[in-house]
């Protein structure tokens, strides 16, 4: 089996997984608890949330707070800064529904980021549409679908230079343990998912900058700074705190061989004459994710004819494959709806290897071959 889409899914890590049963077994008691057990889960718990803050560098007096997903965490953000109706929010239909749906959802003034053919942000005209009435700018660290890396901090800084007050909210679902993530570089808040860097599902985390204040989404016991009221789960924490120091002490050397991959990947198929085109270049995107548009042939056949061969790629987003034909993203990011149809995503992994990659090559190439002597 060969599985390339990590970028919606990837298994869990060994050391993870087994971080997972042991606390399985060993945590069950809950952390709010007062008696000895509660306080020791409890204190595993604040454990790795001070060791993640420090691995990430965050500053003093930020905060982590433990959710269910990057999904809510994003909302919880997105919703919880409750804006007035004549603040303006900025956002990028190429981004996650994640944090497109909520934007749009909001009773507020709305500024969609203009990109370049390319995906990369138009940070010029990004910062000329700031004013004083700008209250959040959600920015994606890579793009999901286009795997486009957006410089952070360069856009920080020059947006906080034109209004200190904004807040800027980063989707960083596709960054962690695959690019470096500094949060103390003028964002407000940064969003983590377990199950994209090999922890469980069901487990993510929010990093909030010290001073920002939120309104909680869900409420009941006060969890989670009164943030997240729910019975914080200790297992998978941990299992997430593990993941994330494994994809950590691997950071370089992923990064350096995964590059490697996407770039022969590049090579290989450009040298079979087929017609694939990418419109999204190597200089600009993280080496994780690597889309590519088919010549005149559906993603969506190619997709079911490589699955019986046992080898798995994305159409589009798992996130918004329901839509069929027109991708907001893709028409964003100035690729033609006449080729939406036509994308397929490959996403890469920490255990993605070269002789998987010459497996695809080869079953992409027949594959291929075979629909157009249809």
């Amino acid at each position: 089996m060969i599985y390339f889409d990590h970028a919606a899914s990837t298994p869990l890590i060994s050391d993870a997984l087994d971080v997972l049963v042991k606390s399985l077994q060993e945590d069950y008691a809950n952390p709010s608890a007062a008696h000895k057990l509660g306080k020791l889960s409890k204190k595993k718990i604040e454990r790795v949330r001070a060791n993640i803050l420090k691995t990430f560098k965050a500053k003093r007096g930020d905060q982590l707070i433990f959710l269910s997903s990057a999904t809510e965490a994003n909302n919880l953000i997105i919703k919880g800064l409750e804006l007035r109706d004549s603040d303006k929010v900025h956002f990028s239909m190429g981004d996650h529904p994640s944090t497109v749906v909520p934007a749009q959802s909001l009773q507020t003034q709305k500024e969609e980021i203009k990109l370049h053919l390319g995906g990369d942000i138009d940070l010029s005209d990004l910062v000329n549409k700031i004013d004083d009435s700008s209250a959040l700018l959600i920015l994606s660290h890579v793009n999901n679908q286009s795997g486009n890396l957006y410089d952070i901090e360069k856009i920080s800084k020059e947006v906080k230079a034109k209004n200190p007050r904004i807040h800027i909210h980063v989707d960083g679902v596709q960054a962690v343990n695959k690019i470096e993530v500094k949060l103390a570089t003028g964002i407000d808040s940064y969003t983590i998912s377990g199950h994209k860097i090999g922890a469980p599902k069901g487990v993510g985390a929010l990093f909030i900058k010290s001073g920002v204040e939120l309104s909680a989404q869900m409420l009941g016991g006060g969890h989670e700074e009164g943030l997240r009221s729910s019975t914080v789960n200790t297992p998978l924490i941990l299992s997430l705190a593990t993941a994330i120091d494994v994809g950590q002490r691997e950071l370089s050397d992923n990064f350096s061989r995964v590059s490697e991959l996407n770039v022969y990947l590049r090579e290989k198929l450009a040298e079979l004459n087929l017609g694939i085109e990418f419109p999204f270049s190597f200089q600009n995107t993280s080496p994780y994710i690597l889309s590519l548009i088919l010549p005149q042939i559906s993603s969506d056949i190619v997709l079911r004819h490589l699955e019986m061969k046992d080898i798995f790629v994305a159409s589009s987003s798992a996130c918004s494959s329901k839509a069929k034909g027109y991708n907001a993203g893709y028409a964003a990011m100035g690729i033609d709806e006449a080729k939406h149809k036509f994308v397929l995503r490959v996403s890469f992994s920490r255990e993605s290897t070269r002789e998987e990659v010459d497996s695809f090559i080869e079953n992409l190439n027949r594959v291929i071959k075979e629909i157009k002597r249809i």
